[in-house]
């Protein structure tokens, strides 16, 4: 039977040595390891769109919750775990420490390390800060524990944390598994979040190379009196720049009462302008549709020329006919959505809508607005400006009436293949166009309202009140 002795910090049994007890200091590293991944917990979930934890520490915490400066603290962490004996290696931990930070900087604005923030972003596992985030903090956990172990050799020491972090940057920045709505770490949090904590004590985050160049100039003991004038001269054109940007500041607010001058002008020509269009194009009495509809003014007719464009091809076959073929059917269809794709409805100035109406070429100039009437007058022009035969129809019904435009297709069958053609054209069916039907004399007219081949306004009786051209 073997022997056992009891003995301060070894248990011996058949001569083999047991581990002795982890000492004070060692499980007070163990603790501030823990203790950093604590402080890493709430920029992680943060990552991922889980805000509560870092809503809870910025309140409870103030500017020490900020996710900056818990980033920093979980750094802070695994470097006192390693000095207080938690591991065995130093140099898996100094590793892992680089490695995090640098990482970290690609990512954040770190002081002190913007230059390798300036290179590295613009590569794309740094463009986002979820993946640099995981992996530096990767680097540092991993280098911590490598450095436990005694027989790691110094080449895998040095070289694991970084390529641990490396490979988790490659495969987070591949798989994206941040949400886009997540609430994330802002890559300049670090440096907002030591401004933070600087104004919580009441202090100014200041410049550190103006700090710098003052304490060389004024607590430079062992420097000689030109080295002392050197750093003042420094620190006056460092000065003197900040006079010019104040000075540049000012010449922008001097340009910005000089646009407010150029926006006034402005104003006065758009009235100016406004006053002419009252004048060339004044609006007509209602009903005036041989004055309102203007298919021959070049205008109008650009308008829907460029508007039919898109389906070449002449109208009619034969032309002169005013029958729609496949293309005139498809630039009805196209010279409609032209106008009421854009159309702004505005009622005429007046209690009856039949008081005023708007020339073709003023509601073009005025963008497409105006009531029923206005916009009939301008479908009509275009429809007849480019081929096609239109007229002008007011729906009666009481005291109350509306006006549309309506293009001709012809009788009997022939109707029938024209809407169907145009039905082909709008993506609908035939059925489904409305067509109203003159009794009088079996022509058909498709009617051409706010929506193509739909009435908006049910009428006790239909007046014609304005037909162009055969």
């Amino acid at each position: 039977m073997a022997e056992t002795r009891r003995g301060t910090g070894f248990d011996v049994t058949g001569g083999v040595p047991a581990p002795a007890a982890r000492s004070r200091h060692e499980r007070a590293g163990d603790f501030l390891a823990l203790l950093g991944l604590a402080f890493l917990a709430s920029p992680a979930l943060a990552a991922f769109g889980v805000t509560g934890p870092a809503g809870f520490a910025r309140s409870a915490f103030g500017a020490f919750g900020e996710s900056g400066i818990l980033l920093l603290a979980f750094a802070a962490c695994f470097l006192l775990a390693a000095l207080f004996g938690t591991v065995r290696k130093a140099l898996p931990v100094l590793s892992g420490l680089a490695a995090g930070v640098l990482l970290f900087a690609g990512a954040f604005e770190l002081p002190g390390l913007e230059g390798v923030r300036r290179s590295l972003f613009r590569f794309a596992p740094f463009a986002e800060v979820g993946p640099a985030l995981f992996a530096g903090a990767l680097a540092v956990v991993s280098g911590n524990l490598a450095g436990r172990i005694a027989r790691l050799g110094a080449g895998p020491g040095l070289l694991l944390p970084p390529a641990l972090g490396l490979a988790a940057l490659i495969v987070l920045a591949g798989l994206d598994p941040f949400p886009e709505s997540a609430t994330k770490l802002d890559s300049s949090s670090v440096e907002a979040a030591l401004r933070s904590v600087a104004a919580s004590f009441g202090a100014e985050y200041r410049n550190p190379e103006v700090e710098a160049a003052v304490r060389r100039a004024l607590e430079g003991k062992d420097a000689t009196l030109a080295e002392k004038e050197k750093a003042l001269a420094e620190l006056s054109e460092r000065l003197e720049r900040a006079e010019a940007d104040k000075a540049a500041l000012a010449r922008a607010a001097e340009g910005g009462a000089a646009l407010e001058v150029e926006l006034a002008a402005a104003r006065a020509a758009l009235a100016e302008m406004e006053g002419r269009l009252e004048r060339d194009l004044p609006l007509v009495a209602g009903g005036r549709y041989d004055r309102a509809v203007q298919p021959a003014d070049p205008v109008v007719r650009d308008f829907a020329v460029k508007a039919a464009s898109a389906a070449p091809g002449a109208w009619d076959e034969p032309q002169g006919s005013r029958l729609p073929n496949a293309a005139g059917a498809r630039q009805l269809v196209l010279v409609h959505a032209a106008v009421a794709s854009g159309w702004k409805y505005v009622s005429d100035p007046a209690v009856s809508w039949t008081d005023y109406t708007s020339p073709a070429r003023r509601s073009l100039a005025l963008g497409l607005a105006g009531d029923c009437d206005d916009f009939a007058a301008l479908v009509a022009s275009c429809v007849v400006a480019v081929g096609g035969r239109a007229r002008i129809v007011h729906g009666i019904k009481g005291s109350s009436g509306h006006a549309w435009a309506e293009a001709w297709v012809g009788n009997g069958a022939i109707a029938d293949e024209v809407l169907e053609r145009v039905a082909r054209a709008a993506g609908r069916r035939a059925p489904s166009l409305a067509a109203t039907l003159d009794r009088s004399t079996g022509e058909r007219w498709l009617v051409l309202d706010w929506e193509l081949g739909s009435y908006s306004f049910d009428g006790d009786r239909l007046e014609v009140a304005w037909e162009s051209g055969r």
